[in-house]
């Protein structure tokens, strides 16, 4: 089978074809970058996530802060959540799952598994996040995923399609799409499969490859801080001495590594380490600026960063810091969570917030300030007789 490529690639046409097992595409070109263009698979985006010190870090922050919020009904201060099930299934409780949710989105997409397909949470009723390395798609079921749909009918028939997922233990079981919710991080239709979003993970491919080379390139220079180097100290116009022979060499680094206190030499020598001055290679601010980097594609405030990774950020700038970020990627995926929760069982008026943590307290005492002005303006205003009404609205 032969492919004809007339698409404008100039000089960098490709070399090679593949389909991942998620449908996309990935064309192999002879430029140099080629390797950074291709978009990682579910395992790759796992596998960097879960290796790399500073991706885990950011989406650790992000989970970690957005299980502690609470999904109320409209009109009650209880967990809403706790009030239909006590937990979402048999293996985890709400905070995890809630931990899990933003782990799984923060990859591109998160699959909402409930294996009854309808009706309300209830103690006979579980719910489940999917693992996406473990799900096998048919190309028959993408490909259907990726056509245009323009009726209901037609979208109920492609529902009707299914996964083989991989439980671990050599055993698969077959999950119709009409019990998967997925929730996604970027948009769903990047290449037409509503069932997959786009991931920023993608992205940062770069970042992550510099920032693990940063830590392998600590870890060399630091094996050759252990190692010195030795040598002897001969006159220029010293003609007659031979090179050093194995046999004297091995005395030397024997002698060197002996437990005497002192040495006899016939000529002074250097002794110097192979990496004189680790700090100087600032490998560290390597390392810091890819997780400043990576945490701001993920939304996070740079104070709230320098807090996590640092530690020299001030109170109020931190809480102020983390407030916005629940404000600006928190509540949008959270509200995108309680969308599906009332469309999926029949809730109505779900919300998520954090109003419960400290660091509301901040927001709390600059209401309070404003208010007491507001107050401290109007009594001074009707003291002196003024015109209260601007006041009193």
């Amino acid at each position: 089978m032969g492919f004809n490529f007339n698409i404008g690639w100039n000089n960098t046409a490709p070399t090679s074809v593949e389909r991942n097992s998620d449908g996309s595409f990935f064309f192999e070109t002879k430029t140099s970058d080629a390797k950074h263009a291709k978009l990682l698979t579910d395992n790759q985006k796992l596998e960097a996530i879960l290796t790399n010190p500073a991706v885990l870090k950011v989406f650790t922050l992000n989970c970690d802060l957005f299980s502690l919020g609470k999904i109320k009904k409209e009109g009650g201060d209880t967990d809403f959540l706790y009030s239909q099930r006590k937990r979402p299934n048999f293996k985890q409780t709400w905070t995890q799952f809630l931990w899990d949710y933003m782990f799984w989105v923060q990859t591109g997409t998160a699959y909402l598994w409930n294996p009854s397909g309808a009706g309300k949470l209830s103690e006979t009723n579980t719910i489940q996040w999917l693992n996406p390395t473990c799900i096998e798609w048919e190309t028959s079921v993408i490909d259907k995923l990726k056509g245009l749909i323009f009726s209901e009918a037609t979208y109920k028939e492609i529902l009707k399609g299914s996964i083989k997922y991989n439980l671990g233990n050599g055993q698969s079981k077959i999950i119709p799409l009409n019990e998967i919710t997925p929730f996604f991080d970027l948009s769903n239709s990047i290449d037409g499969n509503f069932y997959k979003g786009a991931s920023r993970l993608d992205a940062l491919y770069k970042v992550i490859s510099n920032s693990e080379q940063a830590l392998d390139a600590k870890s060399i220079n630091l094996e050759f801080t252990k190692k010195f180097m030795v040598s002897g100290k001969n006159s220029d116009s010293d003609i007659m001495n031979l090179t050093m022979a194995d046999g004297e060499k091995t005395s030397i680094e024997s002698s060197m590594r002996s437990n005497k206190s002192v040495h006899a030499v016939k000529t002074p020598v250097n002794i110097s380490r192979f990496v004189e001055n680790i700090a100087s290679l600032k490998l560290d601010d390597s390392y810091y600026n890819d997780f400043f980097m990576i945490g701001s594609m993920y939304g996070i405030p740079k104070d709230v960063l320098e807090s996590a990774i640092r530690g020299n950020s001030t109170y109020d700038n931190q809480e102020k810091a983390i407030g916005r970020h629940v404000d600006y990627v928190m509540k949008p995926k959270g509200q995108m969570l309680t969308d599906e929760l009332e469309d999926k069982f029949g809730y109505e008026s779900l919300t998520m917030d954090w109003n419960h943590l400290s660091f509301n307290q901040v927001f709390e005492l600059q209401r309070a300030a404003v208010t007491k002005a507001k107050l401290d303006n109007y009594i001074l205003a009707k003291s002196n007789g003024l015109n209260i009404a601007d006041y009193e609205k």
